[in-house]
């Protein structure tokens, strides 16, 4: 039986060029690493009852980032240039379990000894701000994903 993975500590990066990452400030969620397969139909002339299908491509869904915003924090302004630009870049989470920081080589983020990871590549398709009366500023990433996210739950 394995160790449970616990968000605390969690972490996000992405590759900001060959050799160097940032590290996104005060995440407090993370979600839509999946993608269901298209389904294709293989149904034939002699089937009677039901349609049968094969698998397809996976459909990479978007990544949903929450985060607080910080007062004089340039990393905020770092993701807006990237949704402007609108490149592509590799995003590595990783689990809190130690705290070796990540490296990246050719761009790609890689896995860390002793921290699950999951690493894919996408692009900041939103940036969205939110403010509530009684509350703090929050924010809201949205990151296209392209292919398939390469998970490491043995590191």
């Amino acid at each position: 039986m394995g160790t449970t993975i616990k968000s605390q500590g969690t972490e996000l990066f992405w590759a900001t060029d060959a050799t160097t990452n940032k590290r996104v400030v005060a995440p407090n969620g993370i979600s839509g690493l999946g993608g269901a397969k298209d389904r294709i139909e293989d149904s034939s002339l002699d089937n009677l009852t039901d349609k049968t299908y094969v698998g397809g491509l996976g459909d990479p869904g978007q990544v949903t980032v929450g985060i607080i915003l910080k007062k004089g924090e340039t990393l905020h302004d770092d993701l807006v240039s990237l949704k402007n630009a609108g490149n592509e870049v590799s995003w590595g989470i990783y689990s809190g379990d130690a705290v070796t920081a990540p490296t990246t080589v050719a761009s790609i983020m890689q896995p860390v000894v002793g921290r699950v990871s999951a690493i894919f590549l996408g692009y900041v398709a939103d940036l969205n701000v939110e403010i509530s009366g009684n509350d703090i500023w929050k924010g809201t990433i949205t990151i296209q994903r392209s292919g398939a996210v390469s998970y490491d739950f043995t590191p």
